[in-house]
């Protein structure tokens, strides 16, 4: 009966994992995967050898963004064939101004703004006017863009505000279409001549989202993930690594080809400790943690008083014994 349940468990967890990997996103295994491969080492090696990955921040960027774009596949327009820019907001071009024409005159301050794949206009009244000044309300009386499609074809809109904007607050229109170039001009004024304000036009730009029909949409994720740990103010060395790691493991091929090559130097331990035989030197991993562990230890008392000096010896004449082969024949 203990036999039959144990069996009956195993059976299950291997089904499990079976469903696991079967539903698991498959990468295909083709030029564009062989390059972020290729890509991912690079980076391994410039991370590893590095003192702080900030250093080189343009070039971990710069191969990220690369295999990126490969991936994505963009078309001639500058548009992608595995993702679309989608009206959620990704960055912002912004310029800040001093208004002081009145809103009933007929020309009032113009502030105009030039962007790539913008979707809205904002305007915001900061609470205050320099450092210590209270702002004042700003009026808007429209939005006049120049939006041109990924067609190329450039459309003029004319879109009416008429609004006021009180400090701490914002307005904007949103453009009827996600331009590839946006040219907006905003037509600001103030209440009377003795109400100066500052206003912040911004041109807020969307954000390139990834079809997760994509074939490459997993290792795309993955090239994301890396690209947000180097781009980050204070990029973690060692969480750097295990992610590009990790990227790499994904890939098709390469958790099989690194599982073999640590099966072929285990094996090569093996028979070097079978056979007495030594490489005349010493490389990282030819240790287990245990191991080390064990020699630091000796090494500690080996710095102590003649009892744990003793202790010391015997316990590194232990390790050896351990570690040492039987030897062959009688």
């Amino acid at each position: 009966m203990y036999k039959l349940a144990i069996a009956t468990i195993l059976t299950v967890t291997a089904l499990g994992v079976s469903a696991q990997t079967t539903n698991a996103p498959q990468l295909p295994h083709d030029e564009k995967i062989d390059r972020v491969s290729t890509g991912l080492q690079a980076l391994t090696r410039i991370v590893h050898h590095s003192d702080t990955p900030e250093r080189y921040r343009p070039l971990l960027l710069a191969i990220v963004d690369a295999d990126i774009d490969h991936l994505r596949t963009p078309r001639e327009d500058g548009t992608y064939r595995w993702a679309s820019l989608q009206r959620e907001e990704a960055s912002r071009v912004k310029d800040e101004k001093s208004i002081e024409r009145v809103h009933t005159e007929a020309e009032l301050r113009y502030v105009t703004l030039t962007a790539p794949n913008a979707y809205r206009v904002l305007v915001t009244v900061p609470p205050k006017r320099g450092v210590f000044a209270q702002n004042n309300r700003v009026y808007v009386r429209n939005i006049i863009a120049d939006v041109t499609g990924f067609d190329g074809k450039t459309v003029h809109h004319e879109l009416p505000l008429n609004a006021w904007i009180n400090p701490g607050d914002s307005n904007g229109v949103a453009l009827p279409e996600i331009g590839k170039s946006v040219k907006a001009t905003a037509e600001l004024g103030v209440e009377n001549g003795q109400k100066e304000a500052v206003a912040e036009v911004a041109l807020i730009q969307a954000k390139l989202v990834d079809d997760p029909q994509s074939p490459y949409f997993p290792a795309v994720k993955r090239l994301v993930q890396i690209r947000e740990l180097a781009s980050g103010r204070d990029p973690n060395k060692g969480a750097l690594k295990t992610t590009i790691d990790e990227a790499l493991l994904s890939l098709p091929g390469e958790l099989e080809k690194r599982t073999a090559e640590q099966q072929r130097a285990a094996e090569e331990r093996r028979q070097l400790a079978a056979t007495g035989t030594t490489k005349g030197a010493i490389a990282v991993g030819d240790a287990t943690p245990d191991v080390l562990v064990e020699l630091m230890d000796v090494q500690r008392l080996m710095g102590g008083n003649l009892t744990e000096q003793s202790d010391a010896r015997a316990r590194l004449q232990k390790l050896i014994d351990t570690l040492r082969p039987p030897l062959a024949g009688p």
